[in-house]
C-alpha cells in the first residue's frame, strides 16, 4: 500500500538563526493583546532570542498571561528610530551571532507563517540585505492613501521595507551599515510641511532610518538587494482611530525625509531604486 505523504511546514529557524526586536511605549504595552499575539507568533516561528526596547527597569520579563519571557533593554525613548541600535549592541554582547534580525511593531498582525516566509526569502539569496512586507490598513481612507503611495513609481521611500516589519541579514547589516543613523532623529532640517485634505501643517523631519540604512549599504556594495513583498492574505497594520491623522502625516512626509537624508549623506537614489527585487 502506498504511503500518504503529509505536507509538514518547514521551520526555517533551523536553517537561519534569527533574533527578534520590538519597541514599546511603556510597560502597559506588555499587557496588550497585540503584544502577546506578536510574541507568541515569534515563539511559534522558532525564534528564541526575543528583545524588547522599553523604559522599564527589568532585564528579563515574563509576558503577562503567557509562559513567554523576553529580554528587556532599557531606553528612555524606546520607540525612536535609533533605539534599535541599543538592541543590536545587546545582541553583540550576548554573542547571539544570528544570521538575521527581525524588527516588528505590535501594530502589525504578524503570524509565524509571515515570519517564516521572510526567513525563507532572505535565506534563499545571500545578496538580500533586507526583506519586508507591504501593508494594508483597516481604515479605508488611510489604506487608500497607503496603496496610492505604493503605486507611485518615483517615491523611493515606498519601495523599501520599513522597520514596521522587516527582516535584515545580520552579517550584511553589520558589515555595511553597523547601526541606524542618528541623523534620522537629530538633523539640521526644519519640520516638513504636508497638506492633508487641502489643509497644510508641519510634521517632524524624522524617521526613514530603514531606507537610509539600505542606501548606505548600497553605496558600498551595489550587488546588495532588498525586497518588498505582498502577503496573501494582505498583512494588516492596525492603526488606532485616534492616530489616523498622525499616520497620514507620516505617510506624506516619508519620501521628502528619505530624499533629504540621502542628499546630505550623498547616497544615490538610482542605486537604491535599482537594487529592488521584484
Amino acid at each position: 500500500m502506498k504511503r500518504k505523504l503529509i505536507d509538514v511546514p518547514i521551520q526555517y529557524e533551523s536553517i537561519i538563526k534569527t533574533a527578534f526586536i520590538t519597541r514599546t511605549k511603556s510597560i502597559n504595552d506588555f499587557k496588550e493583546r497585540d503584544f502577546k499575539r506578536l510574541i507568541k507568533a515569534v515563539r511559534d516561528s522558532g525564534i528564541k532570542n526575543r528583545y524588547v526596547l522599553s523604559d522599564i527597569d527589568k532585564d528579563n520579563y515574563l509576558v503577562p498571561d503567557t509562559d513567554l519571557t523576553v529580554t528587556v533593554i532599557k531606553d528612555k525613548n524606546p520607540t525612536s528610530a535609533i533605539s534599535l541600535n541599543k538592541a543590536l549592541q545587546r545582541i553583540r554582547e550576548d554573542d547571539v551571532n544570528p544570521k538575521a534580525f527581525l524588527i516588528s511593531s505590535q501594530e502589525v498582525i504578524l503570524t509565524d507563517d509571515h515570519i517564516n516566509r521572510l526567513i525563507k526569502v532572505l535565506n534563499d539569496d545571500p545578496t538580500l540585505l533586507v526583506a519586508g512586507y507591504k501593508f494594508t490598513i483597516k481604515d479605508e481612507e488611510l489604506n487608500s492613501e497607503l496603496q496610492w503611495y505604493y503605486a507611485r513609481k518615483k517615491l523611493i521611500a515606498f519601495k523599501v521595507p520599513w522597520n514596521t516589519c522587516a527582516l535584515w541579514n545580520y552579517k550584511l547589516f553589520d558589515k555595511y551599515v553597523e547601526e541606524f543613523d542618528e541623523i534620522t532623529t537629530k538633523n539640521p532640517f526644519n519640520p516638513v510641511c504636508v497638506c492633508i485634505d487641502n489643509v497644510c501643517s508641519q510634521t517632524e523631519h524624522v524617521g526613514m532610518e530603514d531606507g537610509l540604512a539600505i542606501a548606505k549599504a548600497l553605496t558600498q556594495n551595489e550587488r546588495l538587494k532588498y525586497k518588498l513583498i505582498s502577503a496573501d492574505p494582505p498583512l494588516c497594520w492596525k492603526v488606532n482611530v485616534d492616530r489616523i491623522n498622525e499616520h497620514r502625516k507620516k505617510l506624506a512626509r516619508k519620501d521628502t525625509v528619505m530624499r533629504d537624508f540621502m542628499e546630505v549623506k550623498k547616497y544615490s537614489i538610482d542605486k537604491s531604486r535599482n537594487a529592488r527585487m521584484e
